[in-house]
């Protein structure tokens, strides 16, 4: 066993077994956490309980041990520095300076592989460097973006009429953008080089999203809301979820650990209280966010007899983002992962163009399409951040659930033989191209599937970024914070963690009539 003792280990349940709230928070995620912060800091002396139904906080964004070895689940967060500042949240963190991504693309006639700059400034001049004859594109769509981006600081997320109104005034190129696909933001630049245009589509492939199906505007947002600054804790990233589950708790929040939400009581189309499992009475409450899947939430915990078949048939129609398949492995000492080049936020490798269409296409079908010649994987090496024993994380995304849920619950033998069979082959590629002679150093691989990221989050996909990020699903198309029980929010404005800390400021804000951020989209909070 490790002698290292994470910090997640010291967030003990404090809840006081009251049975009355004015808030209850379901899930005890970065989006439930910053729910209660931003809660707590604009109500003082409310009393707020979150109720988790894992033994530690942080939901996807945590660190755990296997045999001696520290491993990861997060990769970075984008710029939250304002909300973080804000709340009051101390954090011990390393700020990439450098270059934010090391890319890979793997053709038949050989690698391409480049070095992105953090900032976006580096990144346009970088891109000039590399593709001189379309210099000129690639500044107008640079600076289009970032001109982009900075016009969705002025929607509001909460609307008057007279904010509406306002929009085609104050946002044009977001107005203009709604319904555009991020591949169709490259044509509108003439961005054709085959070679630039798959380096910029790495953007939408973070989130298994294809750029003819992406969002141009989430693209363009996640783009550079990393790249702007990104950072990630020096020690282990349950240090994140862990400072903030302390704030809440001093002060004056509870959390309930190891106790699953099994329905949320109505009257009428107003919640009034939850039940736990194997809970005598129930928890009441004036007000419940939710931050679970929507599809767990509403069909489970809801039900269906209790909402609008206008509502059902729009959840129904939500396509969840993909789940993943995640490779942990814990290396040697003989190995010296400095001369590998993996200090980076992101190390991406895949075959070219196309590659995220075919394997989304087949993620939709239920079906699985990796292979040598189809293949997108991250590659991060947190221990030369943490200074620990050695590990490497590899990420196959968009992995679909394909039969695995199915295997694990009536053949677990067979799913056992598919895992071990999917990781040889995900090793093998990251050996091949990014870390020769890899195989001869792996000391412990631990491997999460689908039907491991199911049974975690309670996601019946697996999902692992939220809703995807498809244009049919951005803005007024997007299954709304508001549902049609009136004092039950979701904090669902886009994947990732910078959207899920953004969905926490919006549902506050909503609570609060504007007064806390005034009805913003994103963080601006009112003096």
């Amino acid at each position: 066993m490790s002698d290292i003792k994470l910090k997640k280990t010291s967030i003990k349940s404090n809840w006081s077994a009251e049975d009355s709230y004015d808030l209850i928070i379901i899930g005890a995620g970065i989006s439930g956490l910053t729910t209660g912060l931003l809660w707590q800091k604009n109500f003082q002396g409310s009393k707020v309980l979150i109720i988790e139904k894992e033994p530690y906080p942080g939901g996807y964004v945590t660190a755990y041990e296997r045999d001696g070895f520290i491993f990861e689940t997060t990769q970075l967060f984008p710029d939250v520095i304002a909300i973080t500042d804000y709340i009051g949240l101390e954090l011990d963190l390393k700020q990439y300076k450098g270059n934010f991504m090391r890319r890979l693309v793997v053709h038949e006639d050989g690698i391409r592989e480049y070095h992105l700059p953090a900032g976006a400034e580096n990144l346009k001049r970088y891109l000039q460097e590399q593709f001189p004859e379309d210099a000129g594109k690639i500044g107008k769509l640079m600076d289009y973006s970032t001109s982009l981006f900075s016009q969705l600081r002025k929607l509001k997320a909460i609307s008057t009429l007279k904010d509406k109104l306002m929009i085609p005034f104050l946002a044009p190129k977001v107005v203009a953008n709604l319904n555009t696909t991020y591949a169709q933001l490259l044509d509108k630049f003439k961005i054709d080089n085959p070679k630039l245009r798959e380096l910029m589509e790495t953007f939408t492939s973070f989130a298994g999203v294809p750029p003819g199906r992406a969002s141009s505007i989430l693209t363009t947002g996640a783009m550079l809301s990393s790249i702007s600054r990104c950072f990630r804790p020096n020690g282990y990233f349950d240090e994140f979820p862990a400072a903030m589950a302390a704030l809440f708790q001093e002060r004056g929040g509870e959390i309930r650990l190891k106790a699953e939400v099994e329905t949320i009581i109505l009257d009428g189309e107003k919640a009034t209280a939850v039940e736990i499992l194997e809970d005598e009475k129930p928890i009441r409450a004036d007000r419940f966010v939710s931050t679970l899947d929507p599809n767990l939430t509403m069909h489970n915990l809801i039900g269906d007899k209790n909402l609008p078949d206008s509502y059902i048939e729009k959840l129904n129609a939500t396509i969840m983002s993909s789940s993943s398949f995640n490779i942990a492995l814990g290396l040697d000492d003989k190995i010296d992962l400095t001369k590998t080049d993996l200090d980076y936020p992101y190390n991406v490798i895949s075959t070219g163009a196309g590659t995220t269409d075919r394997l989304f296409t087949a993620f939709l079908n239920g079906e699985n399409a990796f292979s040598e010649e189809c293949f997108h994987l991250g590659v991060v090496c947190p221990s030369l951040t943490t200074k620990g024993r050695n590990t490497i994380t590899i990420r196959a995304v968009p992995f679909g659930p394909e039969k695995w849920l199915e295997w694990r619950k009536n053949d677990i033998k067979l799913y056992k033989s598919e895992k071990i069979k999917w990781a040889d082959f995900f090793i093998s590629l990251v050996e091949k191209y990014m870390i020769p002679d890899l195989k001869a150093h792996i000391l412990v691989t631990d491997v999460a599937t689908p039907a491991t990221y199911a049974r975690y989050s309670g996601s019946p996909t697996g999902s692992i970024y939220d809703m995807a990020s498809l244009v049919t699903q951005f803005g007024p198309k997007r299954l709304g914070l508001q549902t049609p029980i009136a004092n039950l929010l979701q904090p669902k404005f886009a994947h990732g963690l910078y959207g899920s800390m953004m969905g926490a400021v919006q549902v506050v804000d909503i609570m609060l009539d504007r007064k806390f951020n005034g009805g913003n989209s994103l963080f601006k909070p009112q003096k």
